[in-house]
């Protein structure tokens, strides 16, 4: 136990220790550090010998080192591939736009017009960079370091093409052309087509997530590429949401053909080389050699999750369930993406009263 007012204690293997602040970072949180001795005494007289900092003039932080330190904070908080693009975010736009500029001096003129300057990336991006500066911002008002800012800020608007799907009939040669018997890989793109899984979830789907019994597969993670220490590397991590944690009921179609694939390779991944789970980068190479086979056009992977979700439709199904199987945060995502495709299905439900006519 410590003496009143200090912070000084006993420890266990009999020395003592000091705790005193040794600084404090741009957030204005205290970092500790620590003094050990053989008595209280050496302790004490050492810690006397150290200065209490004064915490940092919000007027001498910048906006840059400002966002630093917060995304330190919420570390813990995020997935490390959140936390890697949000250090993007610091490194390629805050830092070259920003520079030195005090976090006092932030204000809604400053801020867009380096929104503006982003004209060149897709406005989803834009988006996501505005998002984390206004937490970052929230967060120096919220400790009284800047003057509230009202952030009126005109962003570009995302807009929502059609879907690029396979038509039925290439859908039909895709699957002619795969051969799980040969290569129990190819059960990957059977996956895509007949669940709508992520590249990520489906390359990093175990065989213990699939319960045969029930027929029922479960997505509890996904495989992603991240840079680390300036290097490529591929993690295995949480889902990309919290719904994005999901059970699909598995279609008898697909059930036999995973049935097959298990009992050529029981491995510890479904799509499995080396030992390892499949890298995201392998499965893409494999999808587009497959689609040479098949003679089809190239349309990038993401197009079988949407060629799911647009059969999905056709086959009646309702925009809630359609969304809880996708993983989508709610059924307006769905609708966002796939409004399209529903003004056909919405227009072939209403030809349906000529059938009592």
């Amino acid at each position: 136990m410590s003496r009143k007012g200090e912070n000084i204690y006993k420890r266990k293997d009999k020395r003592w220790e000091g705790r005193y602040i040794a600084a404090y970072d741009a957030m204005g949180k205290a970092v500790y550090k620590s003094l050990y001795g053989k008595t209280y005494t050496e302790v004490k007289l050492k810690m006397k010998n150290h200065v209490e900092p004064e915490k940092i003039n919000p007027v001498a932080i910048s906006f840059v080192s400002w966002t630093e330190e917060y995304l330190k904070s919420q570390g813990d908080r995020l997935k490390i591939g959140t936390y890697k693009i949000y250090e993007r975010y610091i490194e390629n736009y805050f830092k070259p736009f920003f520079g030195n500029t005090s976090l006092r001096k932030m204000n809604s003129t400053i801020v867009q017009a380096f929104v503006n300057s982003l004209s060149d990336l897709a406005p989803s991006t834009v988006k996501g960079i505005f998002s984390f500066m206004r937490k970052a911002l929230k967060k120096a008002d919220k400790e009284n370091y800047i003057v509230p800012i009202y952030l009126d800020i005109n962003l570009p608007k995302i807009k929502r093409g059609n879907v690029t799907v396979f038509s039925r009939e290439e859908q039909k040669q895709i699957e002619n052309t795969l051969n799980i018997e040969e290569n129990p890989n190819d059960i990957g793109i059977l996956i895509c087509l007949y669940t709508g899984l992520r590249i990520g979830e489906v390359c990093g789907l175990k065989w213990s997530d699939i319960d045969f019994k029930n027929e029922d597969m479960y997505i509890n993670r996904t495989l992603q590429r991240l840079t680390i220490d300036g290097r490529s590397v591929l993690r295995e991590l949480p889902p990309k949401s919290e719904t994005s944690k999901r059970k699909i009921p598995i279609p008898p179609c697909l059930l036999v053909k995973l049935k097959t694939a298990w009992k050529l390779r029981q491995s510890v991944y479904v799509l499995q080389t080396n030992y390892h789970a499949m890298d995201t980068r392998t499965f893409q190479y494999q999808y587009k050699k497959i689609l040479e086979c098949a003679g089809v056009r190239y349309a990038n992977a993401h197009t079988l999750r949407h060629t799911f979700s647009v059969r999905a439709l056709e086959l009646g199904f309702d925009i809630k369930t359609l969304s809880e199987i996708l993983g989508h945060a709610d059924a307006t995502v769905t609708l966002k993406i796939y409004a399209h495709s529903l003004d056909e299905h919405k227009r072939n439900s209403m030809a349906k009263f000529e059938e009592i006519i």
